[in-house]
């Protein structure tokens, strides 16, 4: 990669969608912007007013299963691989319909307008933990959390919400997704036989650190 855009969103409700903007140069982070924006429509029109985009982290399901509870094999490697904090892994039928609605709007919309992109799904508790061995706690961890966020990026960090941060690590596991740094794909773990994946906005990852 030369020069490029990386983007990291967090699907909420209302004023409530966090979005991290990562310029990139020689696959090296330059600078980190985050915004928190009202609603998805906007999250939409960011990513059409962007002449080029290089990779998507996206909090949000992207893809679903037909199994039982919508259950993925994503989902329950990250149980299994991760006891501590496996009750942040919530079956997908469970999920607030801001997370999945949202989230898979925009993917879709992004995939329309910049056909290559690459897009990897995130869980930003699981992948805190996973890189700092603690738990996900921004209200009274929030200078540990932005730490280590910028220790693994190399530049300053400053998101001003929960969700702007969870949208900043999401563009971290873009970054390393588009680069092959995070080779491992939680989207290839192998579906059971009572499953399939369906994938609405084409083919995705789950990229993940180990």
């Amino acid at each position: 990669m030369q020069a490029g855009l990386v983007i990291g969103y967090d699907p909420g409700g209302n004023n409530a969608h966090g979005l991290a903007e990562l310029q990139v140069r020689d696959g090296q982070p330059t600078q980190l912007l985050t915004r928190t924006l009202a609603t998805a429509e906007d999250v939409v029109s960011f990513f059409y007013s962007r002449p080029f985009l290089t990779a998507v982290g996206v909090d949000t399901l992207t893809c679903w299963s037909t199994g039982p509870s919508g259950w993925r094999p994503a989902d329950r490697w990250l149980r299994q691989r991760y006891p501590d904090v496996r009750n942040s892994v919530v079956a997908p039928n469970g999920l607030y319909g801001s997370m999945g609605l949202n989230g898979m709007a925009v993917l879709v919309s992004a995939r329309q307008r910049f056909q290559d992109v690459i897009i990897t799904e995130t869980h930003p508790k699981v992948l805190y933990w996973q890189i700092a061995r603690a738990r996900y706690d921004y209200a009274n961890c929030r200078e540990e959390m932005d730490g280590a966020l910028a220790s693994r990026l190399g530049i300053v960090v400053a998101p001003q919400t929960e969700h702007e941060w969870d949208a900043a690590i999401s563009a971290l596991a873009a970054l390393q997704s588009s680069e092959g740094r995070w080779p491992h794909d939680l989207h290839r773990t192998a579906t059971a036989a009572n499953e399939r994946l369906i994938e609405p906005c084409g083919k995705t990852r789950y990229s993940w650190p180990e």
